[in-house]
């Protein structure tokens, strides 16, 4: 495979949106991006994740997914109220083999052990519950600045892509 190739490949990257991703709401920023930059995107329903991609026709939603948390309000309230369903999400991701990323908007580690979130989980048990989903479901979680959060998700998929079209050029 060609240079010449592999850009013609990522130059056709399509982000998928989960259509359960509302743009009108906390993504208005992502998608605002996304149209900025000229980034493609498309709705549709995905199993697991709020973000995938696919280029040349080749979908790639089972082997790499993004989940979006707002804020570490958000995240808190799915580690707390709503864990069954977080949790079968990240088991979904892990059966079908797909890198599952976390990205969690406007937080940090410190955030959480400083509690600088508005709700009752405690940081211990927020600590405990993200570092063991990472090690359990094999997730990586990052924390990003919202007005990155677009770029991040495009860059993730892009450079994931590029990586595996040149391991098979060579």
């Amino acid at each position: 495979m060609t240079d010449k190739q592999i850009a013609e490949i990522l130059n056709s990257i399509t982000i998928i949106v989960d259509s359960r991703e509302h743009a009108e709401g906390n993504c208005a920023n992502i998608m605002a991006w996304f149209d900025n930059n000229g980034i493609k995107y498309i709705q549709r329903c995905l199993k697991f994740g709020d973000y995938s991609f696919e280029a040349s026709g080749e979908s790639y939603e089972n082997r790499l997914v993004l989940e979006r948390k707002a804020n570490l309000a958000e995240l808190s309230g799915n580690i707390s109220q709503s864990r069954e369903r977080f949790i079968a999400e990240f088991q979904r991701s892990k059966e079908a083999g797909a890198k599952f990323i976390l990205a969690v908007e406007d937080g940090s580690w410190l955030d959480i052990i400083e509690h600088k979130y508005r709700t009752e989980l405690s940081p211990k048990s927020y600590m405990a519950s993200l570092l063991s989903f990472q090690v359990r479901y094999g997730i990586d979680i990052q924390f990003i600045p919202k007005q990155y959060a677009g770029m991040f998700i495009y860059s993730i998929f892009r450079y994931y892509l590029r990586e595996q079209l040149k391991e098979l050029a060579t």
